[in-house]
């Protein structure tokens, strides 16, 4: 089985799609549009995660992001198999390689940075 990059357009759409079915709006019901899913996400990011102290301590986006999701916001993956089973069935990892559980968070979450961030 060949190996999917992560930068494909197909696995793009797949993390776009994700996004839209973890983000909720005030009444718990998802967006139709990534558009309005990001929009969302991003606001609730930089409304709970940008105050100074943070700021300070995560001058980084993405590693600001990341402690941001490590909250649970919405309904994202936070298990190990959750985030295992959905990094795999992106085919990233055709052959079935064990990351462990923060490698995988780290790369999770770094995708959903990626489509949200433009």
């Amino acid at each position: 089985m060949k190996t999917v990059k992560t930068n494909s357009k197909q696995v793009k759409e797949q993390i776009k799609q994700h996004i839209i079915d973890c983000v909720t709006d005030e009444e718990g019901n998802n967006y139709s549009t990534f558009g309005k899913a990001k929009e969302r996400l991003l606001s609730e990011f930089k409304r709970v995660a940008n105050y100074p102290n943070n700021l300070q301590r995560f001058p980084n986006n993405q590693d600001r992001f990341s402690d941001y999701l490590n909250g649970l916001p919405f309904n994202f993956e936070f298990t190990y198999y959750g985030l295992k089973e959905y990094l795999n069935g992106l085919g990233i990892n055709p052959t079935g390689k064990k990351y462990s559980a923060s490698v995988s968070l780290k790369r999770y979450h770094a995708l959903i940075w990626r489509e949200i961030q433009n």
